[in-house]
């Protein structure tokens, strides 16, 4: 049987890489903008966004 790891925390994801679904670009979330959204860099282009948090925690960490 497979056991999944747990999503990471709103708070954990400030600093980290992920990509947007499995093979989008990659993004870094550098604030966390209320309970709701972060605040991310895209990485390949410096565009900023606002993006939802429970997205940011379905899209993977990037490789």
């Amino acid at each position: 049987m497979e056991t999944l790891s747990p999503s990471p925390a709103p708070a954990d994801l400030v600093g980290s890489y992920r990509s947007f679904g499995e093979f989008g670009p990659v993004y870094q979330i550098t604030s966390k903008v209320n309970g709701q959204k972060v605040h991310v860099v895209v990485v390949q282009t410096g565009e900023e966004l606002d993006y939802p948090i429970e997205q940011a925690i379905q899209d993977p960490a990037a490789r």
